[in-house]
């Protein structure tokens, strides 16, 4: 194979590498992923999809394809602590929906709901997408090693079928390669935070189960006994499963003390079923531990997901988190690849995503720190401990500095999205074109502008200043006149303007700017804040 040239070079193709090959390619970047393993992940790790990034792929078109591919998980939405899944079922809980107040409360803030999804159904279906839109997956080919100078990165890939060796040249290299990242190892980043919080092997195994869980499918079921404790989780609430084993290495035992034989015989005693017919498809070791890394960019190179924040699954935050990485990477990188913002707007990467991925990850060690029976956190009995954020803040309401240099705490303690610029832009109803649509379906590839009614100078001074910049920008006028209408009279109130006032919402759904009023001179003034945001 010939040296190659590409704009970016994405190393690991699991959940976030194609989630990052999907959104930089529908921005028109062409972008090459490797992977070493020969297929997306055969093994069912997660599952929970939280509404935020859902919102980001309802953007991209894809909720309802997700939701199709996780159908077979759509009445689970309770967790249960048993003896055994047979047994005793000492209690059972319901989800952040399971109350028509939570449901009412979860309205005001997105148009989404939550959705389950396992992982070795949901990366085809992203990678296929990504493929669609002209970005290059190579699975069995691994990266090497790799140098970077001023001008870009050098790879040396292995094409692990052939044996042979080629160059790829990039102008930038974004790592998704996992908790044990080569690449992080490569450029010496070190990592922050407790460290190892508990150690599982996760038996993933097809067994007819349906009967045992049908009028009760769950997300979860923890298993409390001596024999086997654990937890199940369901894959397809009728013949695939994964048992999440404990075990504790300081009283000698370690993952290759689990046979088939012994993962069979533990499956079997958590479920209760002597004589369970089980067939074993994948075993996995894990680790529970909470690390983030110090740095999220070296020059050119990138790294997103676990391979800069490793987290517990207790909140389901792991994937996620990633996925939101490099959402709001991608649309930058695109900027600047095109020439349209400065290469210094990509500092903002890691100033905006490592303070919510270090916090994040802080939260999922508390969940698992506070978990009580069924996986519901207890309350803090420690004053001195961090204090537990709720799900839908964590999901929805994290903030980013407006600058590199400014110091914003990444979540408050309550909920509060009001168009303050650095938060997700709030979602209304809107009607357009005769349809109801979420504010959020606005935002997806470009910059938007939403002005008030009176905001007329707003949309004709952004749009020219845009096409100065090289860009493009959508705007709206809101209101009876304008181009939407608010059927529910919250646009004023829900993003905090007036009718001459407007707001400029990044391609990621944040808001970058905000002007309460209009001033004398609009243009000027939107040219200066345009530059900002692009840095240049």
């Amino acid at each position: 194979m010939n040296d190659e040239n590409v704009p970016v070079l994405i190393i690991g193709g699991g959940s976030v590498g194609v989630a990052a090959a999907l959104f930089l390619s529908r921005l028109g970047v062409k972008v090459l992923l490797v992977e070493r393993h020969t297929t997306t992940s055969i093994h069912p790790r997660a599952r929970g999809i939280n509404y935020r990034t859902l919102e980001i792929f309802r953007a991209a078109g894809l909720e309802a394809a997700i939701r199709e591919a996780g159908s077979a998980l759509a009445k689970s939405n309770i967790s249960l602590l048993v003896n055994t899944l047979a047994g005793k079922e000492i209690r059972r809980f319901g989800g952040l929906e399971d109350t028509a107040e939570s449901r009412a409360r979860l309205a005001q803030f997105t148009p989404t709901t939550w959705c389950l999804c396992a992982q070795d159904e949901l990366e085809p279906l992203l990678a296929t997408t990504a493929q669609t839109y002209g970005a290059e997956i190579r699975f069995n080919h691994e990266l090497m090693s790799f140098a970077q100078t001023a001008g870009g990165v050098t790879a040396t890939i292995l094409d692990r079928t052939t044996g042979n060796q080629y160059t790829v040249r990039a102008a930038y290299m974004l790592a998704t390669d996992g908790g044990n990242s080569p690449v992080r190892r490569s450029l010496e980043i070190s990592e922050t935070g407790r460290g190892a919080l508990g150690f599982y092997v996760g038996i993933y195994f097809r067994a007819d189960l349906s009967e045992l869980v049908q009028g009760r499918e769950f997300v979860m079921c923890f298993v409390k006994n001596a024999e086997a404790p654990g937890t199940i989780a369901s894959v397809n609430n009728r013949d695939r499963w994964v048992f999440n084993a404990e075990y504790e290495p300081t009283n000698g035992i370690t993952a290759a003390d689990f046979t088939p034989e012994r993962c069979i015989e533990l499956v079997r005693k958590a479920v209760g079923v002597p004589d369970l017919e089980v067939e074993l498809l994948s075993v996995l070791p894990w680790e529970a531990a909470v690390r983030v890394a110090d740095r999220y960019q070296v020059g050119r190179v990138f790294l997103a997901g676990d391979a800069v924040h490793v987290m517990p699954p207790a909140g389901a935050f792991g994937m996620n988190t990633g996925i939101q990485d490099v959402h709001n990477l991608a649309w930058k990188l695109a900027m600047v690849l095109k020439g349209q913002a400065a290469p210094t707007l990509l500092a903002t990467y890691e100033a905006e995503r490592r303070p919510v991925g270090k916090f994040t990850a802080e939260q999922a060690g508390l969940r698992m720190d506070f978990r009580g029976g069924g996986g519901r956190p207890k309350p803090d009995a420690e004053a001195n401990k961090p204090k537990l954020i709720d799900d839908l803040t964590m999901i929805l309401g994290y903030r980013y500095p407006t600058t590199v240099t400014e110091t914003v705490a990444p979540f408050s303690d309550e909920l509060v999205l009001s168009g303050e610029p650095g938060t997700r832009a709030p979602h209304i109803w809107l009607e357009k074109a005769g349809q109801l649509i979420s504010t959020l379906d606005l935002f997806d590839q470009h910059f938007v502008l939403l002005a008030g009614e009176e905001g007329r100078a707003w949309v004709e001074a952004a749009p020219k200043v845009a096409t100065q910049r090289g860009i493009v920008l959508d705007s709206y006028r809101i209101g009876e006149t304008g181009d939407l209408k608010d059927p529910e009279q919250s646009w004023y109130n829900s993003y905090g303007v007036t009718p001459t006032g407007a707001v400029l919402v990044r391609p990621d759904g944040f808001v970058a700017w905000r002007s309460v009023s209009s001033p004398q001179l609009p243009e000027q003034t939107f040219v200066v804040a345009l530059d900002a945001i692009l840095n240049r």
